[in-house]
Formats: structure tokens, C-alpha cells, sequence
């Protein structure tokens, strides 16, 4: 008889450091220079992450809420302890 073996969660801090090194990676992907994204926290029971946003493109109406299930699919993907992401929108820079 084969036990399953429950796997042991990343501590928090790992998890928060893999989101920002992901959010480094989307944004440029976005194309968007004057916006910023940013973890505001992480809670590891829920999973869900809040980031702040701030900035907008200057050329055009986009802006990374606009982008928002784009952002959230990616990082689900690439952090497996990730279930949500919620947005708060900050001041532009």
C-alpha cells in the first residue's frame, strides 16, 4: 500500500521572492515602462497575493489593471502556492 505523502509548503518569504522575481519578468513582457507592480503581501493559508499598481502607459489607455487576468495566469502558472491575485491601484509616478 503506497502512503501519499503531503508535500511540505515553501516558507512564505520563498514564495513572496518567487512572486517578485515574476512580476520582473511579466512586466516588460506587458510593454507598459511607465507602470509599476508590486507585492503588498502574500497570504500563504489563502494563497492569494495583492499587488500595487501604479503608473500607466502614456501613450495609450493601458494600464496593467487592464491586464489584469494575463498577470494572474501567469504567475498561477509559475508558482504553484498561488490561487489569486487582487489589485490595488495606487498613485501614478
Amino acid at each position: 500500500m503506497s502512503v501519499l505523502r503531503r508535500k511540505r509548503a515553501r516558507p512564505q518569504a520563498d514564495v513572496e521572492h518567487q512572486i517578485r522575481h515574476e512580476l520582473e519578468d511579466i512586466l516588460p513582457i506587458l510593454r507598459i515602462e511607465e507602470c509599476a507592480l508590486e507585492l503588498q503581501t502574500f497570504d500563504p493559508a489563502t494563497g492569494a497575493a495583492t499587488l500595487l499598481v501604479t503608473g500607466a502607459c502614456p501613450d495609450c489607455e493601458a494600464s496593467a489593471v487592464t491586464f489584469i487576468q494575463g498577470i494572474e495566469t501567469q504567475l498561477k502558472l509559475r508558482i504553484a502556492e498561488l490561487r489569486s491575485v487582487v489589485l490595488t491601484v495606487g498613485n501614478a509616478r
